[in-house]
C-alpha cells in the first residue's frame, strides 16, 4: 500500500510530536502502564517505511489499543529528527537498548522493565503478524 505525501507528512508528526502513544480502552481512565515499548525506526527517505507507514497507523496501532505497549519513534530521517528522536527515547530509558540499530523500516520491541531487545520485526511483515509478535512479547 503507498502512502501520499500528506500521509507521510501526518505519520512523520504524529510519530516525532506524539512518539510516546499509548493507548487507554474506554472502560480506563487512567492509561495502562507498558510492559513493552514498542520502537519504531523509520525514516522518509525508506522505500520500506512509506510503503508500510500507514498500515502500522491504521491496523497495528489500534489493534494494539487494549495491549500495555507504547509505540517510541525513531525517525532516523535527518540530523534534526534523529536529536529530537535520541530526547525521547533517553525520556523513556530506551537509547542504551536501541541506539546501535541503525536499520529502517523495523519494529523493536524492548521490555519496559529490563529494557532489554525481545524482538525485531519488519514493518513489511503482515499486520497480524506484527500485532501477534507484539502479543506475545507481553508474556
Amino acid at each position: 500500500m503507498k502512502i501520499g505525501i500528506f500521509q507521510s507528512i501526518a505519520l512523520t508528526l504524529v510519530m516525532i510530536a506524539g512518539t510516546a502513544i499509548s493507548y487507554s480502552s474506554k472502560a480506563q481512565t487512567k492509561t495502562l502502564t507498558p510492559k513493552i515499548y514498542a520502537v519504531i525506526n523509520r525514516a522518509d527517505w525508506c522505500p520500506v517505511c512509506k510503503a508500510n507507514g500507514g498500515k502500522i497507523m491504521s491496523e497495528v496501532m489500534p489493534a494494539c489499543k487494549n495491549l500495555k505497549v507504547q509505540f517510541v519513534a525513531n525517525d532516523l530521517t535527518n540530523d534534526k529528527s534523529i536529536s529530537a528522536s535520541v530526547a525521547e527515547l533517553k525520556k523513556n530509558n530506551l537509547y542504551n537498548t536501541v541506539k546501535e540499530t541503525k536499520a529502517t523500516g523495523i519494529i523493536l520491541l524492548v521490555d519496559a522493565k529490563t529494557k532489554k531487545l525481545v524482538k525485531q520485526i519488519s514493518v513489511a511483515e503482515p499486520s497480524a503478524d506484527i500485532i501477534k509478535e507484539i502479543t506475545a512479547a507481553q508474556s
